[in-house]
């Protein structure tokens, strides 16, 4: 189970190989600070998420929001035109909680 608080950014439509509507995004969440030698690294770091039915619903109502997810972390694998295959990690979002500021 994974939880994070960040800014949903970076939204997609995609139809997976069943027919099903998925959404993929991005997850802005702080990134630790990594001493001075690293002063100068963005202070955020975008976290691939994945989400179906209401969970995608939900997320394209909370574009550019800042929110609460919890997750399963999974890894998917990927391969275009006889191309090595390769992997990512994304969170497969299970529950989503917009932020009041």
């Amino acid at each position: 189970m994974v939880r994070l608080l960040g800014r949903l950014s970076d939204i997609h439509q995609r139809w997976t190989p069943d027919g099903t509507l998925a959404v993929v995004a991005s997850l802005w969440i702080e990134r630790p600070h990594l001493g001075p030698q690293r002063a100068q690294i963005m202070d955020e770091q975008p976290m691939p998420l994945r989400a179906v039915g209401n969970m995608a619903d939900m997320l394209v109502r909370l574009d550019n929001h800042e929110i609460f997810i919890e997750g399963t972390l999974r890894r998917r694998y990927y391969s275009r035109d006889g191309e090595q295959r390769w992997g990512q990690v994304e969170i497969w979002v299970d529950a989503v909680t917009p932020q009041t500021d």
